[in-house]
């Protein structure tokens, strides 16, 4: 699946109120390094952050983690996998 599917079928599902898992590339751009892959194995998408408040707010996905109740956040790109299926770039 293609990435920009995959970020519109993660839209579509968290409208619906479904829970969805994902995995992604960590990447603290403050530190700028990586602590590895990330897997949410329950979550939902939130509202998008505006550019106001993040420079990079139209590559960065707000969501919640449903197991643990964390608000967190991931850029587009480093998307890895939805729902166990590929995320190609």
């Amino acid at each position: 699946m293609n990435l920009f599917d995959a970020i519109k079928q993660m839209r579509e599902l968290s409208r619906q109120n479904v829970p969805f898992g994902f995995s992604f590339m960590s990447y603290n751009e403050t530190a700028q390094k990586s602590n590895g892959i990330i897997e949410v194995r329950r979550a939902r998408l939130r509202a998008r952050t505006q550019a106001v408040h993040h420079r990079n707010a139209e590559i960065v996905e707000e969501y919640i983690d449903l197991d643990t109740g964390e608000a967190r956040r991931f850029y587009q790109p480093l998307l890895m996998s939805l729902n166990g299926q590929k995320v190609e770039p």
